[in-house]
């Protein structure tokens, strides 16, 4: 069956490839696995082959993460990758298809059109291997539209957010898997050179993941951090007032996603899977929030960041 989504991705493809021809690649191809379809130039094969695998890793993950707490919804087709040589390919398509879109989207050469199920990429730098951890990010938004939320529901910032940060900061091992409830180090998979330069030089909880741990919890201590309330009610589209708010935000999303995954407590991964079975139909926020995870977010602020200390 046709769905409006997968009408959507008809006619978008097409001229997507072209922008990328037009924009001096030499010629593109996909490569399709069970729930991607990666676009990129045919010099690049090889690597891309690679990248689907590392994809796929990511699905799994993601499936035995949220999905074993809130059932998925089922895919209709397949997400969709487009890498491009340069940032050249990205403009162009920006031009052509206006919904795509940074958003709150912190990293440079990456857009996002969640609509289409599609994300785009400066491949020249983000394929590369030291650089997958950012790409997992941006799929892992995909994802959330693809399987968990209901038709024309965005959720909520922080689960969004943190589910994507916290993958995207969990090692990821040679052997493809996921070592779960740890954080990765600065090295290994977002390094200071990548083959293209780094795009996401100036994103520090991108490239230093346990120092931006440290940073949001002297942040707390100032109180300069942002409210578990406010957090709580950030809606995913809503925009944030600056740059070291949102990249704040996005750090303590991740924290909270990681304590109630990993905490003491053996109650928190059922009562964020209640949680998730309302915001996936756009009753999330602070007051779902207090009634089926914590209705004390005043005393349960503090635990959260003091659970940062265990994250290494």
């Amino acid at each position: 069956m046709v769905t409006r989504r997968s009408l959507l991705l008809t006619i978008v493809l097409v001229p997507a490839l072209l922008v990328a021809t037009a924009a001096g690649e030499v010629g593109m191809e996909a490569l399709s696995t069970k729930h991607f379809r990666l676009h990129l130039a045919t010099s690049r094969s090889a690597q891309g082959r690679q990248t689907v695998l590392d994809l796929e890793a990511l699905w799994r993950q993601y499936d035995a993460t949220v999905c074993t707490m809130v059932p998925p919804h089922p895919l209709g087709r397949r997400l969709e990758v487009l890498a491009y040589e340069g940032a050249e390919g990205l403009r162009e398509l920006g031009r052509d298809v206006p919904d795509l879109m940074t958003g709150n989207n912190p990293f440079p050469g990456l857009m996002v059109s969640p609509g289409r199920l599609m994300t785009a990429v400066d491949g020249a730098g983000l394929l590369a291997r030291s650089d997958v951890a950012v790409l997992f990010h941006s799929v892992t938004h995909l994802m959330h539209d693809a399987v968990l939320y209901d038709e024309g529901v965005r959720g909520s910032w922080w689960v969004r957010e943190g589910i994507a940060t916290y993958l995207m900061q969990t090692p990821y091992r040679e052997d493809r898997s996921f070592t779960l409830g740890r954080v990765r180090t600065s090295e290994g998979y977002v390094t200071d050179v990548s083959p293209a330069g780094r795009l996401a030089a100036t994103i520090a909880f991108a490239e230093e993941p346990k120092k931006s741990l440290d940073d949001v919890r002297a942040a707390f201590r100032k109180g300069r951090h942002v409210p578990l309330a406010t957090l709580l009610d950030h809606a995913a589209d809503a925009p944030w007032p600056d740059t070291v708010q949102r990249d704040r935000a996005a750090v303590e999303s991740w924290i909270l996603i990681h304590f109630l995954l990993h905490g003491d407590e053996e109650s928190l991964r059922p009562r964020l899977a209640r949680f998730l079975a309302l915001d996936r139909k756009g009753q999330g926020g602070a007051e779902a929030f207090r009634k089926v995870v914590s209705g004390d977010l005043e005393s349960l602020q503090p635990l959260v960041f003091r659970h940062a200390r265990q994250m290494r």
